[in-house]
């Protein structure tokens, strides 16, 4: 004897079996409609001769417009994505149309589905000398840091440069090749990154290598004040003396802890030019200051320094 479902069991078992054989009816019967659709097909260019590159740009996809019965089309969208090869022999230089026949040529799509439309109409197809080039990268990128820690240093990328390869024309025009755009956030932490090369942007371009690593040094902050930080005068005639008051000035800096460990007040250049002193009216001028790569100058006490100015004797 078999087990007996309960009746309501049975009740939501047909239920379900129900609501699924008019769904899929549903579905049988919708995807026999006509429909249109389109698709973005990958582009590609072969068989380019050697010692040659395609100067001018080109497509990376083409957007096919299909018509068709819906099973037919969903055939199409869901079967992977359709591939657009074009041998460059058979596209003479110049602009060539692409009609729908070249197009539908290269496709492999069920009978009763139609071509009605490809965007761009016409692809542009001229050759160059390849050429290349080794050009600097430069880094597309942004940090900001968690309250209480910075940068120490500098940021650090590579490979610092790329061998670039293609048109002549084209390569001979760069003076450098960007990283895609990046934005480190919150930096609590050292950074060891892999940032892609940004794309050519239609360029037919290869690169010796497609990204670069990017090293950015983060550390805990602190700031500390260093005393007794002696003022140079620059450029002072050979027949006058300059006396700063005061001679020497305090410095609040900011860096990673390690690195402020590191360093001293030898480490700090302030100056003033004897131009800016004689120019001056008011008796007191500003200072410069040169610090330690990575060390930020918070305060320094005090702002301006007075002088005297006399003949040498």
């Amino acid at each position: 004897m078999f087990p007996c479902l309960p009746m309501r069991k049975r009740k939501i078992h047909i239920i379900i079996a129900a609501g699924l054989f008019g769904f899929l009816a549903w579905i049988s019967v919708n995807l026999r409609e006509q429909y249109v659709v389109t698709v973005n097909a990958p582009f590609f260019l072969q068989d380019v001769p050697d010692g040659w590159a395609v100067k001018s740009r080109v497509p990376q996809s083409m957007q096919l417009k299909f018509r068709g019965d819906g099973w037919q089309l969903a055939g199409v969208v869901m079967g992977g994505e359709p591939k657009l090869v074009f041998s460059v022999n058979t596209l003479p230089p110049g602009n060539r149309p692409l009609s729908l026949v070249d197009v539908a040529d290269r496709l492999t799509i069920a009978p009763g589905i139609q071509l009605l439309d490809v965007k761009p109409e016409s692809v542009r197809v001229e050759l160059d000398r390849v050429a290349h080039k080794r050009l600097p990268v430069v880094l597309d990128a942004a940090a900001s840091f968690r309250e209480g820690y910075g940068q120490v240093g500098s940021t650090s990328i590579s490979p610092e440069s790329v061998t670039v390869t293609g048109a002549e024309s084209v390569v001979r025009a760069l003076d450098a090749w960007s990283t895609e755009r990046r934005v480190f956030e919150n930096l609590k932490t050292s950074v060891d990154a892999t940032v892609p090369l940004a794309p050519p942007g239609g360029h037919l371009l290869t690169f010796s290598s497609s990204s670069v690593r990017v090293s950015i040094t983060v550390e805990p902050f602190a700031e500390k004040v260093f005393n007794g930080v002696t003022v140079d005068v620059m450029d002072v005639p050979a027949n006058r003396e300059v006396i700063l008051i005061p001679p020497k000035i305090e410095l609040v800096v900011r860096a990673g802890i390690r690195q402020l460990s590191a360093i001293g007040p030898v480490d700090f250049r302030v100056t003033v030019t004897y131009a800016r002193i004689t120019a001056d009216s008011t008796g007191a001028v500003d200072t410069d200051i040169m610090a330690p790569e990575g060390v930020q100058v918070v305060t320094k006490r005090p702002d301006h320094v007075q002088y005297i100015v006399r003949k040498r004797l």
